[in-house]
């Protein structure tokens, strides 16, 4: 098994292999060394329902709206790129286009390794090591199954470092467009967007929600969230675990449904209620994700 590189290469060798899954209900293709991505997803009566997803090289600040990619060791964004740790100021290499922020953690910009393979399953791994992207070692787990009707994706984020990190995992699929940008949701709690004082409040969450164009909805509690797409199948996407957290956002190219295991923003305002953990050496978080086609 090997570690990740330096960084995201300028261009994807064309030679990369890519791998895939399927059963009598669904057929998924992935990248691994294309940031251990999901490139597509087709169901056998509704074609794709992620955005295909092509293996192509690209700028690491701009990754392509497509596919599914994994979300370690945090999602959404650090505004400054910076955060406190056990009384000392973590500084993070930016990248986003602004050149201040970073979105998403450094997990989706390395290469993965496949660890098993078989007809209906397949596992991705990241060893990664401390650098200006992250500065803690963890080891980053995918494992895709098809059982039947339903695609389970399982996470697991280790700490393999010698000192306490903060963490958190997650996964970012681009769904075919929503056909009238309305999701159901079952959570304990939607959260605001940040106030002006960086804080995140929280209020009751509604069942069901009609996404406003280009705005990312949170929630946390939550066990299940379900939306119409593309040419009308209708998802469900539950989360169990640690998959705690949940994101949502609606644009007339896609639909993001993001099982997560903190809300956003929990390193710049680390609050208990958050999500967000901090793994002693050795300590791991996991949670599985089911998607189905109803």
């Amino acid at each position: 098994m090997t570690t990740q590189g330096a960084g995201w290469p300028t261009s994807l060798d064309p030679d990369a292999p890519s791998f895939a899954i399927r059963n009598e209900t669904f057929e998924a293709v992935f990248h691994p060394a294309a940031g251990g991505r999901l490139g597509r997803l087709r169901h056998v009566h509704h074609g794709d329902l992620i955005v295909p997803f092509s293996p192509t090289g690209f700028d690491p600040s701009v990754w392509p709206k497509s596919g599914a990619f994994p979300l370690f060791p945090f999602h959404n964004k650090i505004r400054q790129a910076t955060f406190d740790h056990n009384g000392r100021q973590v500084h993070l290499r930016p990248n986003m286009p602004d050149g201040l922020g970073v979105m998403h953690g450094p997990a989706h910009r390395r290469a993965w390794m496949v660890t098993d393979h078989a007809e209906d399953r397949i596992t991705l791994v990241l060893e990664y090591r401390a650098d200006a992207d992250w500065p803690f070692d963890f080891r980053a787990t995918q494992r895709f199954d098809l059982h039947h009707d339903r695609l389970t994706v399982t996470f697991d984020l280790t700490n393999t470092g010698h000192e306490t990190m903060p963490g958190g995992m997650g996964w970012h699929p681009y769904f075919r467009p929503s056909v009238d940008g309305v999701i159901g949701v079952d959570a304990a709690h939607r959260w605001t967007c940040f106030n002006p004082t960086g804080l995140i409040q929280d209020g009751v969450a509604p069942r069901r929600v009609l996404l406003e164009t280009g705005l990312t909805q949170h929630y946390s509690g939550w066990t299940q969230a379900t939306a119409v797409i593309g040419d009308g199948a209708r998802i469900r996407l539950t989360g169990s675990g640690d998959l705690t957290c949940f994101a949502a956002l609606h644009k007339e190219e896609y639909l993001c449904l993001e099982p997560v295991s903190h809300v956003a923003g929990a390193l710049e305002v680390p609050r208990r209620e958050t999500g967000l953990r901090h793994l002693a050496p050795g300590e791991s978080l996991q949670g599985s994700s089911i998607l189905s086609v109803t």
